[in-house]
């Protein structure tokens, strides 16, 4: 009878023993919807949501199509009554986050600011809003007022305009705000633009721009002495080259850069700069009327500014694009001595096998302290069929002299198939490189015999290095 007294461990309400800020920190991994649904546990856990440090409003949570319009007036007086609720208790916020993706707020996008200011006289650090969804056009107004805080550390904003309120340089917004990511923002409807970003947050480290379709408003110019992180990235090129791209950076030691390639390159600090990733599109016009006179057609678009602005890099990372650009605008490759690492190529595989073949002895020669090289889909560069004319033909030959005298000690390959084509290849360069050590071969999904295969042919192949060993692993999802 004792024995059936004793409480059964397996009915026991573990969670409710654990500390208040141990539950805290788990509510917090849900979003705000999912977490509000437990006050109906106990009043214990009433009090503890007032408590979690994180608000993530999600409106497509709240979506249920037979409300119709209603909707979206439950998803707002959720989202005011949590917020009134967290300004009365003086509850505090660390991060806070607005997805609006689904719901008309058109006629009541003027509630956006007050959430806003809410949360950030709550003190948070991390603020998140985006609209996305079936929004073509956005007519969302955010004002750098709305943005003024104190403790704002990272801020992310989508699809919206930024603007001042009278179209001037605004005041300094945020003196604490380090990181900004810029999603398809349009910065203002006139002058000053992009300057007003710097100005707005002058202690700005991290700075990322993200522009689609229809939504280009980056001039191409950057300025601030403070900025350690850039990365700018656009989704296609129907807007065409910008007339002028200036990085006027001198502290940046991080660059990333995808967009079509500008008319021309100037006022280049970049003395920080520890790596590059470049991913420059040519248009047509510029691969075609590169070395046409001005008075017939001529079309600007030379990288060799930007090459030599970046010469001075550790590592530096080229797309298949940027190889062509490379090849048909960057003039002489200067020499990058202070370079260790090169990544060539792109997990998806594309470009032209023979300015691949052709650019890669006079990199390894322009860089005399390279010691890691990295190719992305060598497949794909050395594949047969390609060669058109006699004139392209190029012989493994034309590397030799690149690769004996290289001081290359870590070559890896991705995405490696075993075809018949890259096993010569590697042959070659295992069997020329001297300092090589290691060889990191990654290959895509095969089963255990096909594994083996790999590994054996590879291991055959003769070595130049006493030194290199070769590893080879499949390639992670």
């Amino acid at each position: 009878m004792e024995g059936n007294k004793k409480a059964n461990p397996s009915s026991r309400d573990l969670i409710s023993t654990l500390p208040d800020d141990v539950l805290c920190y788990i509510l917090s991994f849900l979003t705000t919807k999912e977490a509000a649904l437990t006050q109906v546990l106990s009043k214990r856990w009433s009090n503890l949501f007032q408590l979690v440090p994180i608000l993530d409003f999600d409106d497509s949570l709240l979506l249920n199509r037979r409300m119709g319009r209603e909707q979206t007036k439950v998803f707002m007086e959720f989202v005011e009554r949590v917020l009134f609720a967290r300004v009365k208790n003086s509850s505090p916020v660390k991060k806070a986050s607005f997805k609006i993706s689904h719901l008309d707020l058109h006629e009541r996008f003027d509630r956006v600011p007050l959430w806003v200011k809410r949360v950030m006289d709550l003190g948070a650090s991390e603020l998140c809003l985006s609209f996305g969804g079936d929004f073509k056009y956005v007519s969302f107004v955010l004002l750098y007022c709305d943005l003024k805080s104190k403790a704002l550390v990272n801020l992310r904003i989508g699809r919206v305009y930024l603007i001042h309120h009278d179209g001037t340089f605004p005041d300094s917004v945020s003196h604490t705000l380090t990181t900004l990511f810029l999603d398809s923002v349009q910065f203002t409807y006139g002058k000053p633009g992009f300057e007003a970003i710097l100005s707005a947050f002058p202690n700005l480290q991290n700075l990322r721009l993200h522009e689609s379709k229809e939504w280009y408003y980056w001039d191409g110019s950057v300025s601030s002495p403070t900025l350690k992180r850039f990365v700018y990235r656009r989704d296609d090129d129907t807007s065409g080259p910008k007339p002028c791209v200036k990085f006027d950076t001198p502290g940046l030691a991080y660059l990333e850069y995808s967009d079509v390639v500008a008319a021309k390159y100037e006022n280049l600090r970049l003395d920080s700069l520890v790596e590059a990733r470049l991913d420059l599109l040519l248009t047509a016009g510029q691969i075609m009327r590169k070395n046409a006179p001005d008075n017939v057609g001529f079309v600007p678009g030379d990288v060799s500014t930007l090459f030599m602005g970046i010469r001075n890099v550790k590592i530096l990372c080229l797309s298949p694009d940027a190889l062509d650009t490379l090849y048909y605008r960057g003039g002489e490759i200067p020499v990058f001595n202070n370079l260790i690492s090169l990544s060539l190529g792109s997990d998806r595989p594309h470009g032209s096998p023979y300015i691949f073949k052709k650019l890669l002895p006079s990199l390894l020669l322009k860089a005399p302290n390279l010691q890691t090289l990295i190719i992305k889909g060598l497949g794909h560069y050395v594949k047969k069929g390609w060669e058109v004319g006699w004139h392209l033909r190029l012989s493994l030959d034309d590397m030799y002299d690149a690769l004996s005298s290289s001081g290359l000690k870590v070559l890896q390959i991705n995405g490696y198939e075993g075809t018949g084509e890259e096993l010569s290849h590697m042959e070659c360069f295992l069997g020329t490189l001297p300092h090589l050590e290691m060889v990191r071969v990654t290959h895509k999904g095969v089963d255990d015999g096909e594994r083996r295969r790999l590994v054996n042919d590879l291991l055959c192949l003769t070595r130049a290095s006493p030194k290199c060993k070769v590893q080879v692993m499949k390639e992670s999802a």
